[in-house]
């Protein structure tokens, strides 16, 4: 069982996850909080290490890594038609059904995939994984540059498809000579509208 206190820079962190793609550092964690010193971040953070909730990567300054996610509740539906009578709250939804510490998240920069949803300053959630599916929205890297783009297989080239009709395809042909390589599948998309 978690502290209110745990509960609330597990939040911190979290949210700053999130938010940037990156964890808060102890000083951070200290100076939100207004605690006494970097020493009382320490002590939560290993409290909620030994409560299986984060990893801490020793000697790295951001190397916090959530190994649980605290539920969020869902109170409910909302129309995005016409207008209904709002719902009841329903059952928590454990955040770590679309993020876990396998996952990577990645800020997205440019207006290639906007017809998919994906906007310049999202962040997605990629699972790890080198084999994707013909369709399938990935993050992949060609020759050490990384992108995010709909992936097509056809004639034995690879097809990187834009959503953005302004934009042309990123083919690569089996005899081009570029390195490609697979990061893994897109699976969930958070924007922040503040």
């Amino acid at each position: 069982m978690l502290t209110k206190r745990q509960i609330e820079v597990l939040s911190f962190i979290q949210n700053k996850l999130l938010k940037d793609g990156y964890p808060p550092t102890l000083r951070e964690i200290s100076s939100s909080f207004k605690m006494r010193s970097v020493r009382t971040a320490f002590d939560h953070i290993a409290a909620l290490e030994k409560k299986g909730y984060l990893k801490r990567d020793k000697g790295k300054r951001r190397g916090l890594r959530i190994l649980r996610y605290i539920g969020l509740p869902v109170i409910g539906e909302i129309s995005a038609g016409s207008p209904m009578v709002p719902l009841n709250r329903e059952d928590d939804i454990g955040i770590d059904k679309f993020l876990n510490s396998e996952h990577l998240l990645l800020k997205v920069r440019g207006e290639s995939m906007i017809d998919d949803g994906i906007r310049d300053k999202d962040i997605v959630v990629v699972k790890p994984q080198h084999t994707v599916m013909d369709g399938e929205i990935i993050a992949c890297q060609i020759d050490g540059e990384v992108l995010v783009k709909r992936f097509r297989q056809k004639d034995g080239e690879i097809q990187l498809m834009p959503a953005n009709k302004d934009m042309e395809p990123f083919v690569i042909k089996a005899t081009g000579g570029k390195r490609f390589e697979v990061i893994g599948k897109v699976v969930a998309l958070l924007r922040s509208y503040e």
